[in-house]
Order: C-alpha cells, then sequence, then structure tokens
C-alpha cells in the first residue's frame, strides 16, 4: 500500500521537499487529545524512540533496548547489514558526498529520497507487484539511516554539537517519514508490535527464527536495495 503523500514528492524536487516539510511539521505538533490524534501521537513517540535507539546502537552507545520491538529492530537490522555491509556503508557515503550542504539538511533530505526511491516499482508484472512499503524495506531505510550516522561521524568534519543535530535531524525525518507520511501503512500493519510478531513467529526454535529473519528481510528488502543503486547511480 502506498499512501498519497508518497505520490506527491515522487515528482519533483519541490514536491519532494513540500512533503517532507509538511510531514516533520506534523510530526512535531501532534496533539495530545482526541482518540485518532491520541494513536497518531502514539505511534510517532514509539517510531521516535526505535529509531533513536537503533541509530544510538549503530555507534556504540546505547543501553538496553527500550522495548521488544527494539530488541528484534536491533537484531533484524544487524542481519541485514552483516549481509549487505559494503554496500550499505559505501551507499551512504556516497550519497552524503552527493547530498554536499550542512551535514543536518543533507542528512535528513537524503531519508527522503532514498526512501521514495525503494518504493518505485521496476518494470515489468512481477517487480510492479512487489512495489510498496514492506517490513523488510522499513528495515533496510533503518540500515541505511544508520550507516549515514556512522558516515558522519567518521568524517568528523564538525564538532560534537553539530555532529548531534545532525543524528538528531536524521532520526526525526526517518521518524516523520514512518509515523507521519506511512502513518495509515504501520496502522494497517499493527505498527511497531505488528513489526515484532512479523519478525517473531511463534512455534519455532532459535535456528529456525534465525533463518525466518533472513529469508524475510532479504526478500522484502531486495527490491528497495536495488532501488537505492539506482537513485544512486542516477544523478
Amino acid at each position: 500500500m502506498r499512501g498519497g503523500g508518497g505520490a506527491v514528492f515522487l515528482v519533483s524536487g519541490i514536491g519532494r521537499l513540500g512533503a517532507f516539510a509538511l510531514a516533520l511539521l506534523a510530526f512535531r505538533r501532534l496533539p495530545p487529545s482526541a482518540s485518532g490524534a491520541t494513536m497518531a501521537a502514539s505511534l510517532s513517540e514509539e517510531t521516535a524512540r526505535l529509531v533513536g535507539d537503533y541509530l544510538a546502537h549503530r555507534l556504540g552507545v546505547a543501553g538496553r533496548p527500550p522495548s521488544r520491538a527494539a530488541e528484534t529492530l536491533r537484531r533484524v537490522a544487524d542481519e541485514l547489514e552483516r549481509r549487505e555491509r559494503s554496500f550499505f556503508r559505501s551507499a551512504a557515503s556516497g550519497a552524503l558526498q552527493e547530498a554536499g550542504g550542512e551535514e543536518a539538511e543533507a542528512a535528513a533530505g537524503l531519508v527522503w529520497r532514498v526512501a521514495a526511491q525503494m518504493e518505485l516499482p521496476e518494470e515489468g508484472e512481477a517487480a510492479a507487484a512487489a512495489g510498496g512499503l514492506n517490513w523488510g524495506r522499513v528495515v533496510a531505510l533503518v540500515v541505511f539511516a544508520g550507516n549515514v550516522a556512522a558516515a558522519l561521524v567518521e568524517r568528523g568534519e564538525q564538532g560534537p554539537a553539530q555532529a548531534q543535530a545532525a543524528r538528531e535531524a536524521l532520526s526525526e525525518a526517518l521518524s516523520a517519514y514512518l509515523a507521519v507520511e506511512k502513518r495509515a501503512w504501520m496502522e494497517e500493519h499493527g505498527g511497531w508490535d505488528g513489526f515484532y510478531h512479523f519478525f517473531n513467529r511463534r512455534g519455532s526454535d532459535e535456528t529456525d527464527q534465525n533463518s525466518t529473519i533472513s529469508n524475510a528481510i532479504m526478500a522484502a528488502a531486495g527490491f528497495g536495495l536495488a532501488g537505492l543503486a539506482f537513485l544512486l547511480a542516477v544523478r
């Protein structure tokens, strides 16, 4: 399922920036009252917590995961990165070099560019059927964001305050994309509780679960990785 907002920011650079700005504003100003708003605020808060925890985990500064969903996100993201480490590192580094500009602005904008590209279907019926968002692609996007954060730290061209600002901007942009731009999809698929259950099938031992996780991630994220590669190849 593809959200209506996604179609807007895919049309042009202006449309993409407009969707990014609107979603980010909505993410920052979600009201605490009314049932619908409360659900949206809850999803936004949990998304921000999980994304922030993963980025801290990726940079080696995290404590214990704050929830079972956070633990699962760490685990499946680590598995995907283990299998595609060189790809993600080179993609993040290359994307930052192409983005240029202020670190925080570049990092936030990259999330939206890559997210948009990851959802584009390839040509052909089989590829078109694989278009749209899924949990594997969510994980691929999170891993990409983690590698962008790591690349910013490794560059070390700015002080700690600027690096922290860039990391926070990256976390906020990714959280806004998932909790606002893709809120309908997230809610339809059970939110982060649905994510947890998707990657933790009942009735299987640890070996079977690990195999299921690996297969599910690569099957779901594979097209997203191709889309990311396309984005970085076509300037």
